[in-house]
């Protein structure tokens, strides 16, 4: 019992700490206005939101049956199949060096190896060659990781243009302000807010505990997943609800179109990837370069100014406002770039985004690799033949 007491006694003080009253809602409001005894009413509830760590963790259960009965078929049915199994047998020194090198290992490297395993320098390389491509992300590997993404956010940009259409706030954004902070929020909006922050626990679990997880920008995107998770929760505690579900839409209204764009890029579309990719640089332009910060952010920085006081809270979320612009910024040259080879090289050739810095993970290099291995051992074949002719 003395433990559970003093377990509950330090939740307690993190509870509070975390949600300072005064730090969030300065002098404007209380926490006991968010009560409400009108069943009718209802007002955020931060615990209710916590359920969306539970569900994150289902979710990572529910993707691999999701993928299994839905996605895999379908991109059967496209024609992209699963990649054939490799054999490679262990060798504690080549792994040692793999792991030290990487995609590039010295010749010096290959010649010492050579010695100590009594292998070829071909048969090293092709070594190497193999263990590169089974550790690449495979196609399918990755038509799954965008098919996932593209079916939540279809579902959820219409549910919100659905939800918020004939909501005042859609329109005029001061009314995200007006009556704060006795401002009710209904199910379409909780489910939306639950959802939402249920699968961005997901993409921020999968980026930890998936092994084979192969993104360019794995540190921008925890850095954007976390961001965006602290503004759900602080924006449902505070109830400024109606100017994160403006948030929420517009962060979601172009997730589609870039998950459908890298598809049609894996099954080989290239007319389909390139049109689809135009939707995708206008919607994410208009999304992301202009609503966002000449709208979104107007009502949250300065709007916001005219009905609620400025409190820590307010500057805390004016700066992950402002991060979240800093990355769209930055997601937005890697497309200009991936724009720019449509002009240079006549095709879209590769997804700026979509491989780490030091390995492959386009379909091109994926190739490579494979006409790689099979020269080599097309010329292990020969020098095995050479050698017993002599």
């Amino acid at each position: 019992m003395g433990l559970q007491c003093k377990m509950a006694s330090i939740l307690e003080y993190l509870n509070n700490f975390i949600w300072n009253e005064q730090f969030w809602l300065g002098d404007d409001a209380q926490w006991d206005d968010f009560i409400s005894s009108d069943p009718s009413i209802y007002y955020p509830k931060v615990t209710h939101m916590n359920w969306s760590i539970v569900i994150g963790i289902l979710l990572m259960f529910v993707r691999p049956i999701f993928e299994s009965f839905v996605i895999i078929p379908f991109a059967n049915c496209l024609g992209l199949k699963e990649r054939k199994n490799i054999s490679l047998k262990e060798s504690p020194p080549l792994e040692a060096a793999y792991k030290s090198y990487k995609a590039e290992v010295p010749y010096n490297e290959i010649k010492r190896l050579s010695k100590e395993t009594n292998l070829t320098e071909r048969q090293i390389q092709r070594w190497f060659y193999k263990k590169r491509l089974m550790q690449m992300p495979s196609l399918i590997y990755k038509f799954k990781e965008c098919s996932w993404q593209a079916f939540f956010y279809s579902i959820t940009s219409c549910y919100w243009l659905y939800t918020l259409w004939d909501k005042p706030w859609m329109w005029v954004t001061v009314n995200c302000w007006i009556g704060w902070p006795k401002q009710h929020v209904d199910n379409h909006v909780f489910i939306l807010y639950l959802a939402e922050l249920s699968f961005y626990w997901n993409l921020l679990f999968e980026i930890y505990f998936r092994s084979n997880y192969h993104q360019k920008d794995k540190k921008q995107m925890v850095l954007h997943h976390l961001a965006t998770i602290t503004l759900i929760y602080f924006s449902w505690g505070c109830n400024f609800v109606r100017g994160g579900s403006l948030v929420l839409l517009v962060h979601d209204f172009a997730d589609p179109w870039l998950n459908m764009t890298k598809m049609a890029k894996y099954l080989n579309r290239q007319t389909a990837c390139e049109i689809l990719f135009v939707f995708l640089l206008i919607s994410w332009i208009f999304s992301r370069c202009i609503i966002y910060p000449y709208w979104i952010m107007y009502l949250a920085v300065v709007e916001i100014l005219d009905y609620v006081t400025t409190s820590s809270g307010y500057w805390l979320t004016s700066a992950l406002l402002i991060l979240l612009q800093l990355l769209h910024f930055i997601w937005t040259y890697m497309l200009i770039t991936t724009a720019l080879q449509k002009f240079t090289s006549g095709s879209i050739k590769k997804d700026s985004r979509s491989e780490s810095d030091n390995e492959l993970s386009d379909s091109t290099n994926e190739e490579t690799l494979k006409d790689s291995i099979i020269q080599s051992e097309e010329y292990s074949r020969q020098m095995t033949q050479d050698n017993q002719e002599n």
